[in-house]
């Protein structure tokens, strides 16, 4: 069966995923919020966005990993990382890459510190947002009061009091706006990279490139304004403000499972290659049919060959010769069809 013949039952695998991601957000909600006897009403339009973008999330995500090549990575991904002989070895090595390429996202900063600065900006700028974010819409978490202190309460448990003028009541009550100044950090040196760069400018597009930025500085410009509202404007236009966060909020959620954002759920997927990199490079080699020499793992060109059949395209031998060769056969072909005398190095 051919991709293109499996499309149908691969978007109802979807369909149900997302269906149930919905559905866990919405019990989520209604029992970690005691029923809804927490839920605070205003902030229903977040929550209700939440189970929106986990539906198209999953949905997204079960179709992108159901694809030939990433289906068969995710499968080899799997079975070399459970090994029972490599297991604890193999979870030391994914701590590692985890550490790396998500948490301080090292193969950005080979590229660019200018570039590696702005993604870790936006990275644990809209994270942090989340975090906070996402407790209170769901009614997880809640602020209480206990003579002249404030409590934490995370779904209806006490979990700690402190004064509000103390330095964790400023670290709790201004973490959005933290979180906002980080993603405009991020915006900033993001935008001045591609206005300025030309390799940037070559390959970016509006819609990919620069309506993300647009959304978030949307969300944290609108944020901050909440601030300067009610602790320097004594809350002059508060309500107007809030509803036009609360839409930007809602927008850049909707949007996550269409657009750019979406890598953000890919990336820990794409772990996996790494271990599956590690066992070709160690493995038995594919060599050139014509030349002899070995020019990539066997395990991925056997696979290679395998996803090509799957998508309904098959080049026989040809896939057997190294891309040297390849270009030497295009040379080859090109004087015979010109009738001249080919050069072979």
């Amino acid at each position: 069966m051919t991709y293109q013949e499996s499309k149908p039952r691969s978007q109802v695998v979807a369909f149900i995923g997302g269906l149930v991601a919905a559905l866990l957000v919405m019990a989520a909600i209604y029992f970690g919020s005691g029923r809804l006897s927490r839920f605070d009403a205003p902030l229903a339009a977040y929550a209700a966005a939440t189970v929106f973008a986990a539906f198209g999330l999953i949905y997204r995500y079960l179709m992108w990993v159901q694809r030939p090549p990433t289906w068969r990575y995710f499968k080899a991904s799997w079975r070399l990382f459970l090994r029972p002989g490599k297991l604890v070895g193999n979870i030391w090595t994914l701590l590692r890459l985890t550490i790396d390429n998500i948490v301080v996202q090292k193969f950005i900063e080979r590229r660019s510190k200018t570039r590696w600065v702005a993604h870790l900006c936006l990275a644990w700028g809209c994270l942090l947002a989340f975090a906070i974010t996402f407790p209170l819409s769901w009614g997880w978490v809640q602020f209480g009061s206990e003579g002249n202190h404030y409590v934490v309460e995370f779904m209806g448990m006490k979990q700690f009091s402190f004064d509000p003028h103390s330095f964790i009541g400023f670290l709790l009550f201004n973490g959005l706006n933290f979180s906002a100044v980080f993603v405009l950090v991020g915006v900033a040196l993001a935008m001045h990279r591609r206005l300025n760069e030309r390799g940037a400018q070559a390959v970016q597009t509006f819609a990919n490139d620069l309506i993300p930025l647009f959304m978030l500085f949307a969300v944290a410009v609108t944020g901050l304004m909440l601030t300067a509202s009610y602790r320097l404007m004594g809350g002059s236009n508060f309500s107007f403000l809030s509803l036009l966060h609360a839409f930007t909020v809602i927008i850049l959620l909707l949007y996550m499972p269409f657009g750019k954002f979406f890598h953000v759920v890919q990336r820990p997927a794409q772990l996996g290659v790494q271990f599956y990199k590690e066992e070709g490079a160690m493995g038995e080699q594919a060599a050139c049919v014509r030349s002899g020499k070995p020019y990539q793992s066997k395990l991925h060109h056997d696979d290679l060959v395998e996803v090509m059949k799957e998508v309904g395209l098959d080049f026989g031998e040809h896939q057997n010769l190294s891309p040297e060769e390849k270009r030497k056969l295009v040379a080859l072909n090109q004087a015979t069809y010109l009738g001249e005398q080919p050069f072979v190095g």
